[in-house]
């Protein structure tokens, strides 16, 4: 199996890659190293939606991919339905019989150097894929949770380590911690199946019907400054200042703020939002959950140096209106710079006025993003391969 020689210009993008399907038994393995992925976890963690992914492009690419988990599932109807057919294993079965393995990358969990260094012998190569912001990460946790003991970082008997384009400003820090050769970029990946279970669901922005109050909405986790709800307030508080209308704010993951003396007793009662009721504080929401709750919502999103979301592809394949500052994705959705909150009010009012009109440009945009970063895309399958068979 091998990708083509020379680069690909436009007129292929839509061109399969000349690859030969061969029988099962007769592809090469990949183990996708992951936790076991329950209905309660699929949406918990956007690292097990990666796992997903990367299986059906590898799958796509002629190789065998099996998930390596820490146990089987015990009851398959825990199993999200569009995980029910994937194959999976552990490292006990793979030590045991000893099938040949070509690559094993960990995404969703790390393997104990001991058993990356069997399989080195029986030559594999061993490769750890970082979809975090470890740096970041790293600083914070001793910082605002000393207690906190977060073992992400196993060292030993890694071949690689390969990065996402919207992470790789950590590859030197990786590399030191790793006492490894430095990182190789691995395209960005991304497929609507777990959204739509396969295409047996859809979501399908509405504008809001006579007497209903328009509904934005704010997601972000609030962990971590990286994804903060604070921006997407402020911009919003901005817009309603100039604008006072008939809006709701849906403050979802607002435990931290609420528990934050800072928030909720010098910076909540001073919002003009507050004061005149417009802001709900909520916990936890799934997508899935506001897209079916709230279908004519709009979507406020804010990052620092995490620039790509699920979040915000998942808002635009079903045409909801997202005004985010994902610089990459500039070009779909409403995209305001940086923490520019004038800039971002400015993006509001255009999203709530045009948006309604503009649905068929703005699903154009959506689908033109989705294929780029779709795992059948052949400029994205021919960039893994190479990953794969260097």
């Amino acid at each position: 199996m091998k990708s083509s020689e020379c680069e690909r210009g436009p007129a292929d993008s839509c061109r399969p890659l000349d690859l030969r399907i061969k029988p099962l038994k007769d592809r090469k393995i990949i183990l996708l190293a992951t936790a076991t992925i329950h209905n309660d976890s699929l949406f918990v963690n956007g690292l097990f939606q990666n796992v997903f992914i990367l299986y059906k492009l590898f799958d796509s690419l002629g190789y065998a991919p099996i998930l390596l988990v820490n146990e089987k599932p015990k009851d398959i109807s825990k199993v999200p339905p569009i995980l029910r057919s994937v194959r999976m294993t552990t490292a006990d079965e793979i030590i045991r019989t000893s099938i040949p393995i070509h690559l094993l990358l960990e995404i969703a969990m790390s393997i104990e150097p001991g058993v990356r260094n069997i399989l080195r012998k029986l030559g594999t190569k061993v490769v750890k894929l970082y979809l975090g912001n470890i740096l970041n990460i790293d600083i914070e946790t001793p910082i605002f949770y000393p207690r906190v003991h977060f073992s992400h970082h196993i060292v030993g008997e890694l071949d690689e380590f390969w990065f996402s384009p919207h992470y790789k400003q950590h590859y030197e820090y990786a590399g030191i911690l790793n006492h490894c050769k430095p990182a190789k970029i691995a395209p960005y990946v991304w497929d609507p199946s777990i959204l739509t279970l396969g295409g047996t669901r859809m979501y399908k922005w509405r504008p809001r019907l006579p007497g209903e109050s328009q509904m934005l909405v704010i997601l972000e986790p609030n962990i971590s400054f990286q994804k903060c709800s604070l921006v997407p307030l402020m911009i919003i508080e901005r817009y309603y200042k100039m604008c006072k209308g008939d809006i709701k704010v849906l403050l979802g993951n607002s435990e931290k703020f609420q528990g934050n003396p800072f928030f909720m007793k010098s910076i909540l009662p001073n919002l003009e939002l507050y004061k005149d009721k417009k802001i709900i504080l909520s916990g936890r929401h799934t997508i899935t959950s506001i897209l079916t709750e709230y279908p004519s919502a709009f979507a406020l999103a804010h990052h620092w140096n995490n620039e790509y979301n699920y979040m915000t592809l998942e808002y635009l394949l079903a045409g909801f209106p997202i005004i985010h500052n994902a610089s990459d994705w500039s070009d779909a959705g409403y995209f305001y710079s940086g923490s520019d909150i004038s800039e971002g009010a400015g993006v509001l009012k255009r999203a709530l006025e045009d948006h309604s009109s503009s649905l068929e440009r703005y699903q154009a945009q959506a689908s033109a993003l989705h294929w780029r970063h779709s795992p059948y895309n052949p400029a994205v399958q021919e960039a893994w391969l190479r990953l794969l068979e260097a």
